[in-house]
């Protein structure tokens, strides 16, 4: 009974010391102003009423219903304050380091090597946009979402399964109304189910795997019906109508940059060489859990790798877990080489020194990243400071002015979004000056 409870405090205290320091590392970014996307979103806010969402058919861009209520809740709530804001990011990305936390403990990792891979997660450069920005939480969500998903699944045996089934359902069902990329959790939660699930052995190879079909019937469901609702939204928006989303082979660099990003390599010929050589040999020769995690990374990215242009941070977001996973192996199948080897502090010194390198290697680009995202979001502040002493209170419906390359640069349709959430107007525009 002691140990259990002593056992209860070591995964608290750890499970603290993760949010602490997603928090610490992301504190500076709650300086940051609001940026592009944002401001759409706020200026969107005085005209929606949740209603809007019942009308598929008027949707013309995404549908993320879970996105736009957040942002109609909170705007008010928050008093429109962009370190509220932006403590509230912070908050998801610590919640969703300790649920990296859980999730590797659950699947089989000592509670050491998991406390790694939450720390490698939340501390990895690659996806700083997710948390930093405030109108990327789209994909810190859609995690949140997906990991208590594939956490729920894997307690549909012994006490509460009814209840964790329900959790994992209603998890998934929310992950695809916050982005279109929770399309992979489906795959995701068959292999989880495959990998860490065991299935009567006296069932044939075709009854075990029809057994999964069933049992996974109510997300095919749920899948299906937001298909239907998502792909006649998305045919209409203008990344599919302009050519900016698209199947081809553009997708394998795309998804070979993200996973060298991931890990904070270069990309050239030779990493992704090395990237095609190991993630084949991952899948083809690795544990259950290796290919789990292999499998996550891959999934994660696919849905991103098909944009025309260049890599995007805040898309690494989900990837990062399959990411921290795998190399939470690599530092795991090292130590399990060397407990054979060498005198048991030898092997512990090592394998925490690898650790404490990659943690504070990641730390390192990931703080930089975070301030120099911090001090781009400065030229909007500045534009609404600047907007406001020209024109303290333009009339309903007025046209204001700025100059051209300050139009130019920060983009048009950002700025007058910025204007319409500065006055609360919605009818106003932006014009540059001639």
């Amino acid at each position: 009974m002691r140990d259990d409870i002593g056992g209860g405090r070591l995964h608290v205290a750890t499970a603290a010391a993760v949010a602490c320091l997603a928090l610490g590392l992301y504190w500076p970014a709650t300086s940051a102003w609001f940026f592009q996307d944002d401001l759409q979103w706020l200026a969107g806010t005085l005209t929606f009423k949740p209603g809007d969402l019942l009308a598929v058919n008027a949707q013309q861009h995404f549908y993320r219903p879970v996105i736009s209520l957040y942002f109609w809740a909170a705007t008010p709530l928050f008093g429109g304050s962009p370190v509220l804001f932006h403590w509230a990011n912070n908050v998801l990305h610590a919640g969703n380091a300790v649920l990296v936390l859980l999730l590797a403990s659950r699947i089989g990792l000592k509670l050491a090597f998991a406390c790694m891979a939450a720390v490698f997660f939340l501390a990895m450069p690659a996806h700083i946009e997710a948390t930093a920005w405030v109108s990327a939480l789209a994909e810190p969500v859609t995690t949140f979402f997906g990991i208590i998903a594939v956490l729920g699944h894997l307690r549909r045996n012994g006490n509460g399964a009814l209840l964790w089934r329900g959790i994992s359902i209603a998890a998934f069902c929310l992950a695809l109304m916050t982005h279109e990329s929770a399309v992979v959790l489906l795959p995701l939660l068959v292999l989880a189910d495959w990998a860490f699930l065991s299935t009567p052995s006296s069932a044939s190879f075709l009854g075990r795997w029809m057994q999964r079909f069933w049992r996974f019937m109510p997300y095919f469901v749920a899948l299906a019906i937001y298909l239907l609702v998502d792909l006649s939204v998305n045919s209409r928006s203008y990344l599919i109508e302009e050519g900016h989303y698209r199947f081809g082979l553009h997708a394998v660099p795309n998804l070979l940059g993200y996973v060298v990003t991931l890990y904070a390599g270069k990309r050239n010929l030779q990493s992704f060489i090395v990237v095609v050589v190991v993630l084949a040999a991952l899948l083809l020769r690795g544990t259950p859990r290796v290919i789990f995690a292999t499998a996550w990374l891959v999934l994660a990215i696919l849905p991103f790798s098909f944009f025309t242009w260049s890599n995007t941070s805040r898309y690494a977001y989900m990837p990062a877990v399959g990411m921290a996973l795998l190399i939470t192996e690599g530092l795991s199948w090292l130590d399990a080489q060397l407990q054979r080897r060498v005198p048991r502090n030898v092997r512990l010194a090592i394998s925490g020194l690898l650790g404490v390198f990659v943690a504070v290697r990641f730390v390192l680009f990931a703080a930089e990243n975070i301030r120099n995202f911090t001090e781009g979001t400065e030229r909007y502040r500045r534009f609404a400071i600047a907007a406001r002493e020209r024109d303290p209170q333009p009339a309903p419906g007025a046209t204001l002015s700025a100059d051209p390359d300050t139009v130019d640069q920060l983009h048009h349709r950002y700025l007058e979004a910025l204007i319409q959430w500065e006055f609360k107007d919605p009818t106003l525009k932006l014009a540059a000056r001639p």
